[in-house]
């Protein structure tokens, strides 16, 4: 029996090391294959690019902004050569991981020999203690549009031969310099300064974060959505098993499901919407480096002022806010900033100025920007059109002032004398506007000549979920999200007078423009029947104005489809959505029907 045993467990010791064996040959096979190896590289390579791309932007809009205005600050110069560092050692890593053959090694090659090169120079700068002066404040930001033009390249995977002998002699030209002046590179002063700057990381709370690929958001997003239109078929499921099947007790148990599911929906919307929010700092932090570059460009004097940099925002909303602010700042400083020698004649001070403010107001987010510069000349505005022959001197005459104004937002319209890097080529405010739209937003213009100008853009906080009232013209449901509507109101037939084809009607001793529904989209005729009508009165921001409708309905949440292909480009709708019945509606865009009216 005993040796029964032991024949058996050599047996079984047999089959465990052939196992083992296959078992690591198998591991080893998996390590050596192609599929494995190709893996493992796009994920060193997607780490690099995040942790690169992340530390370029602290580097571009934080670090060498506060570089420029205090040159001896030794926390920035210090943690700047950290996130150099931070960068080669990606890059050496990504490096090891590619073939000699493939065409992103040349380049990472080219970048890790800048990369180093200039680490050098910091690391010099830093231990002889001296000041962060203006020449290498634009060397800095030489070798940043550098490492972006790769990371660009690699990102694209569209290889061009960027030479970089230029870079690394201007570089290698600065540690010459500098290691010719003679310092004590073990200056106590500099040290001391350095240490003080140091932060204790025992006693500094780690922030316990997780990096989300944002696809992952959207998709719980487009699930949470599915769960709104889901939600509002309880209640029309409800309605239906009390009015057409008479079940009481039954209406009221799905009445209590769905309130109970309504809860859990509205905490998941509030967690989502939460973790997509952040501050619009981001965007803001690219602009002090626009206003220095144009600063240099046409020797004006001119100071950035930022305001509010911690209002929050949609992530989407803050991606594709980012160009039209650009495009505003740039036009604030070429257009508005006058000449400093313009600006003593005129009493000012040599030195312009740009405030960038955002902040938070009935659940909108307003950006704001405002120059102390020329300001906007309304007879020029309505010149330039009229040359152009963007409009006849007939409406010119009808215009006011704030019609004036918005000219600019014409395609094609610039009143620059002469075409420059920055601007002048009637391309640009038209664009602003359109991108604003698509966001459901709005801009508005406030300018007096010789004070200066105002940019005001109203943002929805998000474009994933909103409340609406459903309303009623012509046989056909629309809803008019609640963000643009001041009140719903009864108004009588005979309050309403007609002027210059127009309609008009005294609301509270205000006189408001007002239209039919039915009459802006073409789908019915006026009701001449009705004594009182329904009217919801709407604002863009800048004034109010009435829309008449059949019915008032109710409110609902709603989640916005947006419109692909020719349906995009309808006036006065932003998008679709789904009712609980299954019904298709139609989102009005309260901030284009004043155009159609």
């Amino acid at each position: 029996m005993r040796l029964a045993y032991e024949n058996c467990k050599n047996r079984e010791d047999q089959e465990s090391k052939i196992y083992n064996k296959d078992s690591e040959e198998k591991e080893i096979e998996i390590l050596q294959s192609e599929e494995f190896k190709k893996g493992l590289t796009e994920g060193i390579k997607e780490q690099f690019l995040i942790e690169s791309m992340e530390n370029i932007d602290k580097i571009e809009n934080d670090l060498l902004m506060k570089l420029d205005s205090n040159s001896d600050d030794r926390e920035a110069i210090s943690e700047l050569f950290r996130m150099i560092h931070s960068i080669k050692g990606g890059a050496s890593m990504y490096l090891a991981s590619l073939p000699s053959q493939n065409p992103e090694y040349f380049s990472l090659k080219k970048l890790s020999e800048v990369v180093h090169t200039f680490e050098s120079l910091l690391a010099l700068i830093r231990d002889k203690g001296f000041k962060f002066e203006n020449n290498l404040i634009d060397l800095s930001f030489l070798v940043i549009d550098y490492l972006k033009s790769i990371m660009s390249s690699i990102i694209s995977e569209e290889f061009i031969d960027l030479h970089n002998d230029d870079i690394l002699d201007e570089i290698k030209g600065c540690i010459s310099r500098i290691k010719s002046v003679p310092g004590d590179t073990t200056n106590s002063a500099v040290i001391n300064q350095l240490q003080s700057n140091k932060i204790d990381i025992t006693k500094s709370s780690v922030s316990q974060t997780i990096r989300v690929n944002q696809e992952k958001i959207d998709q719980v997003m487009n699930m949470i959505s599915e769960l709104f239109i889901a939600k509002n078929s309880f209640m029309h499921i409800a309605k239906r098993l009390n009015i057409d099947y008479d079940l009481p007790e039954m209406s009221k148990e799905v009445k209590q499901v769905g309130a109970y599911i309504n809860r859990i929906s509205d905490e998941l919307q509030n967690a989502i919407m939460s973790i997509r929010m952040i501050e619009i700092k981001t965007v803001f932090q690219r602009m002090p480096r626009i206003v220095r570059d144009i600063a240099q460009s046409t020797g004006k004097k001119m100071e950035l002022y930022m305001e509010g940099e911690n209002t929050e925002l949609d992530k989407t909303i803050i991606e594709q806010i980012s160009d039209p602010l650009v495009h505003l700042i740039r036009n604030a400083a070429d257009h508005g900033i006058e000449l400093p020698e313009e600006r003593l004649t005129k009493g000012k001070s040599e030195t312009g100025k740009i405030v960038l403010r955002a902040y938070n107001k009935n659940k909108h987010v307003f950006i704001e920007i405002e120059d102390d510069g020329a300001g906007m000349d309304t007879e020029t505005l309505k010149n330039k059109a009229i040359e152009k022959g963007l409009i006849t001197s007939t409406d010119a005459e009808k215009m006011n002032r704030n019609q004036l104004l918005n000219l600019i937002f014409l395609p094609g319209f610039s009143t620059a004398k002469q075409i420059t890097e920055i601007s002048g080529r009637g391309v640009g405010m038209d664009i602003v506007k359109s991108n604003i739209a698509k966001l459901n937003g709005a801009i508005m213009i406030e300018s007096e000549m010789d004070k200066g100008t105002k940019m005001i853009i109203q943002l929805p906080l998000s474009l994933a979920v909103s409340h609406g009232l459903i309303v009623e013209a012509s046989g056909e449901n629309y809803i008019i999200p609640l963000e643009y509507i001041i009140e719903t109101v009864k108004i009588d037939r005979n309050s309403i007078h007609k002027y210059s084809g127009k309609y008009f009607t005294c609301l509270r001793g205000n006189v408001i423009r007002i239209e039919w529904l039915c009459q802006i989209f073409m789908t019915g005729e006026r009701n001449a029947d009705q004594e009182e009508l329904n009217a919801v009165i709407l604002s863009n921001g800048a004034e109010n104005f009435a829309i008449v409708v059949d019915k008032l309905k109710n409110e609902q949440e709603f989640v916005v489809k947006t419109l692909d292909g020719h349906l995009a480009a309808i006036p006065g709708i932003s998008g679709s959505t789904l009712l609980g019945n299954g019904q298709v509606v139609l989102i009005v865009n309260p901030l284009d029907l004043l155009q159609l009216m």
